[in-house]
């Protein structure tokens, strides 16, 4: 087997298990609310043994992952890198303090924007074959739709939302704290404006690429109607 198949061999793997992650926190998370609405309240204080868990499970993944990528590091996995070491420094200070637990929650919302991103990426390599050209296209219009979405929502929107907790609760912070955790939500912010600007970037060119195979297919098209019926 090639370098290369490797490689997409591994990006796959790494896909399915990312999807399959976010799938899961994002279905706890939505429990954490269910259970525990109050945190909505003092997100600061907030603490419960379910809150706690959902934390520490993300951040074996994001551990996992984090290894896993730097094994096989490309430029691309940069990055991923970055946003996995500040995700892991602030989820591992809510663990050993127990405090700011509602905004860990905040933070992993993030996933919910995930189950779409890894879905659409799933979806070019594992069509399904036995569906009809009209359920993948509709398949295909919901994820991209849900993806940007739930890219505004909760990847824009939560770190707006953070960072404006952050000042009103700015004195129940320690000053230390209070830097670091502004630092780390304005890094994620960016990232999260380069990951949107690289989605959109992708789009446009798939979209391309689509328009130059039909111009083609229509250019083989007249080729083939002036041979068989010629004029």
């Amino acid at each position: 087997m090639t370098k290369s198949n490797l490689k997409n061999n591994w990006l796959k793997q790494n896909t399915l298990l990312s999807f399959i992650h976010s799938t899961i926190c994002s279905t706890l998370i939505l429990i954490a609310v269910l259970r525990a609405p109050e945190m909505f309240d003092d997100p600061l204080s907030h603490s419960n043994y379910f809150n706690y868990a959902v934390i520490s499970f993300s951040i074996g993944y994001f551990f996992w992952d984090f290894f896993d990528c730097l094994q096989n590091s490309t430029l691309s996995t940069f990055p991923i890198l970055i946003h996995h070491i500040i995700v892991i420094t602030f989820l591992s200070q809510i663990l050993l303090r127990t405090r700011n637990i509602g905004y860990g929650l905040y933070a992993l919302s993030l996933e919910i924007n995930s189950v779409f991103l890894h879905a659409r990426r799933l979806l070019r390599w594992y069509s399904p074959v036995s569906s009809s050209i009209y359920y993948k296209n509709l398949l295909k219009l919901f994820i991209d739709t849900g993806n940007y979405i739930t890219f505004i929502i909760f990847r824009f929107g939560v770190v707006l939302i953070a960072l404006r907790a952050l000042y009103i609760q700015r004195n129940r912070l320690e000053p230390i704290t209070h830097l670091f955790t502004v630092i780390s939500v304005c890094a994620i912010g960016i990232l999260n404006i380069v990951l949107f600007y690289r989605l959109l970037k992708n789009q446009i060119s798939q979209k391309t690429k689509l328009k130059d195979k039909k111009l083609i297919a229509d250019q083989i098209l007249i080729i083939d109607n002036d041979i068989l019926l010629p004029s």
